[in-house]
C-alpha cells in the first residue's frame, strides 16, 4: 500500500470514533503529507503510528523546543501497536501522545517515557438547562474589542480571522457596554466543533459569567446537530470546575509523554 492510501485508511479507521482520535484526524488533515504514516490492518482490528517531525507543528515547536519527533497512537490492538513501535525509527527526544490507558502502557514496555501533560475532553450530546442569559451577545464576525481577551488564551488575531471565516461565532457578556466574559465557537474537524478563548476578566470572576457563555455556546452547537468539544489542561482547575458543574462529560484524557534518554 503506498503512502497515499495508508494514509486515507488511517483517516478511515481513525474517523470511527471521532472524538477520541480528534487529535489525531487533525493532525492528518494539517500536516498528513510529512508524516510517516505506520498502519496495521487485520480484520476488524488495526493499529497507527503517525510521526511527524516536530518542526513541522507550531504548537510543539513553541512547547517542546528541544523535541525531534512527535508520535500519535491509535488503534485497536495493542499487539499491533508494539508490533508498530518496533518498527519505528525516530530522532530523540520523542513526545508520544497517547489518548488511552493502553497506548501508554504499550508504550511504557518498550521506552521509559515521562508524563509531561496531559488534556481533558469534555462533550456532551444533550442541551444544557439556560439560566437567563439574554445579556449574552452572539456574533459572527471578529469584534476587535474582544481580540484582546481572546489572545490571553494564545489566539492571535490572523488566525482568529481564519477561525471567523470558517464559521465561528463569539458569545460575550457585557456590563456597561464592555465585554467582561468571552468565548468561541469554531470548525475542529468534520462534526467536531470546539469551545474555545474562554476568559472573564480578572475583576468579574468567581461571578458565574464562564458558565452562561459556555452553555449558550454548547447549546448552539448542538441545535445544529455540531458535536461540541472543550478542551482544558489538567492543571486548570477554573475551567475543568465550568465543564463538571455543566454536566459535561470527559470523554478523552490525551497524554504527552516524553522520551529523551
Amino acid at each position: 500500500m503506498d503512502e497515499s492510501s495508508k494514509l486515507k485508511r488511517a483517516v478511515q479507521r481513525l474517523s470511527g470514533h471521532v472524538l477520541e482520535n480528534i487529535t489525531l484526524l487533525k493532525m492528518l488533515e494539517a500536516y498528513g503529507d510529512q508524516m510517516d504514516c505506520k498502519l496495521v490492518e487485520q480484520g476488524r482490528e488495526w493499529a497507527v503510528l503517525l510521526c511527524l517531525p516536530a518542526s513541522c507543528s507550531s504548537y510543539d515547536r513553541a512547547v517542546y523546543p528541544e523535541a525531534k519527533s512527535i508520535v500519535f497512537v491509535g488503534g485497536t490492538d495493542t499487539t499491533a501497536i508494539l508490533e508498530l513501535l518496533n518498527r519505528l525509527t525516530i530522532q530523540k527526544p520523542v513526545i508520544f501522545k497517547t489518548q488511552k490507558e493502553e497506548y501508554r502502557q504499550v508504550i511504557e514496555s518498550k521506552y521509559q517515557v515521562e508524563k509531561i501533560r496531559s488534556f481533558y475532553t469534555y462533550s456532551c450530546l444533550e442541551r444544557i438547562p439556560e439560566p437567563e442569559i439574554s445579556e449574552i451577545v452572539e456574533e459572527d464576525v471578529v469584534n476587535e474589542n474582544l481580540i484582546p481577551l481572546w489572545s490571553n488564551n494564545g489566539y492571535d488575531s490572523q488566525e482568529l480571522r481564519k477561525m471567523f471565516e470558517q464559521g465561528a461565532r463569539s458569545y460575550t457578556l457585557y456590563e456597561a457596554g464592555e465585554p467582561v466574559s468571552t468565548c468561541l465557537t469554531f470548525h475542529n474537524y468534520g462534526p467536531v466543533w470546539e469551545i474555545g478563548a474562554v476568559n472573564t476578566r480578572d475583576d468579574h470572576r468567581g461571578k458565574g459569567y464562564a458558565k452562561k457563555i459556555v452553555t449558550a455556546a454548547v447549546n448552539y452547537l448542538l441545535v445544529r446537530k455540531f458535536l461540541p468539544r472543550y478542551q482544558v489542561l489538567e492543571s486548570n482547575w477554573p475551567s475543568i470546575k465550568v465543564a463538571e458543574s455543566l454536566g459535561l462529560t470527559r470523554v478523552v484524557t490525551l497524554e504527552h509523554l516524553y522520551f529523551g534518554v
